[in-house]
């Protein structure tokens, strides 16, 4: 175990100040934090970080993040957990700094990978967050594993239905060329799908999504993934849920429209309606981070 570097190193410090940035969201990503390397029965590790890991006492709360994202994605949320929860959040395999594999397989390995995660963190079952892809891996490991999870919380994923829609599969992204220098690299970042995100949320993210390696710089994720596979498994998966369930969505979401909310509301059933938060994109944690801290908070009050 260690503590971890700074979430916002001088240079970095400098970018968000000249963007305005609000002193709540710096004072959030900079609260210290530990992190630890938990190995998977195959041998690969899984990188994950902690807010609060020295407080026992209180029940354990899992942040998994999206395809291709990381841990940083939590940093504005989880400070503002901390007082109910235990949090901590996991790089998934191949994605910011957990291992690498020969053969990722489909969503239901993420999903294991978690359950064994949780197995050795944890005394028993946890509250589990996941947002977009990491949303999938949640409903899954719920589902295979519902002895481990007590709580779980799904933030704009999408979820596909026969007849809504057809199962497919996403573009590869990331260039295996690093890139000459850092500037380079992180004016390429973009998020997917693409939405309006303050300055200071972009350079933050941006910045913790980028390593440096030899011949330059690259990003942290496998560019080796595969493209994601977007299938019927997590409606199916849906249904089979025991434990309280929750989605989140995002009013001006390109993936949450109406349609497609009242579908999960159906396959989630227990009597349990949609969250939606005005104003917010895909990638809430970015562009309506208090709003998604708040919706959390009354929801595991």
């Amino acid at each position: 175990m260690a503590s971890s570097p700074p979430n916002v190193p001088d240079e970095l410090l400098e970018i968000l100040r000249a963007a305005d940035v609000p002193a709540w969201y710096l004072d959030a990503v900079q609260q210290p934090t530990t992190e630890r390397q938990v190995f998977m029965p195959t041998g690969e590790h899984l990188h994950c970080v902690f807010w609060n890991e020295s407080e026992i006492e209180k029940p354990l709360l899992l942040l998994v993040h999206g395809y291709r994202a990381h841990t940083h994605a939590w940093d504005p949320i989880a400070p503002f957990l901390t007082g109910q929860f235990r949090v901590m959040a996991v790089d998934l395999m191949g994605m910011g700094m957990s291992g690498r594999r020969t053969d990722y397989g489909e969503r239901l390995r993420f999903a294991n990978d978690l359950a064994s995660l949780i197995s050795q963190v944890s005394d028993g079952p946890v509250t589990v967050v996941g947002h977009s892809f990491g949303g999938a891996c949640s409903i899954q490991l719920a589902a295979q594993h519902p002895r481990l999870v007590q709580r779980l919380i799904v933030v704009d994923t999408l979820i596909l239905f026969p007849g809504l829609d057809e199962e497919r599969v996403a573009g590869k992204v990331g260039r295996v060329q690093p890139y000459p220098d850092y500037a380079s690299i992180v004016g390429r970042y973009r998020l997917l799908p693409g939405q309006p995100c303050p300055p200071w949320a972009l350079a933050y993210i941006a910045h913790h999504s980028v390593r440096e390696v030899e011949g330059g710089w690259s990003w942290k994720f496998d560019t080796a993934l595969p493209a994601a596979r977007l299938e019927f498994g997590a409606q199916a998966a849906l249904k089979q849920l025991k434990m309280p369930a929750d989605f989140i969505g995002g009013a001006e979401s390109v993936i949450c429209t109406a349609e497609r909310l009242a579908h999960i509301e159906m396959a989630i059933g227990q009597g349990r309606r949609a969250v939606v938060i005005p104003e917010a994109h895909h990638h809430i944690m970015l562009d309506q981070p208090l709003s998604l801290v708040s919706t959390l908070r009354a929801l595991l009050a």
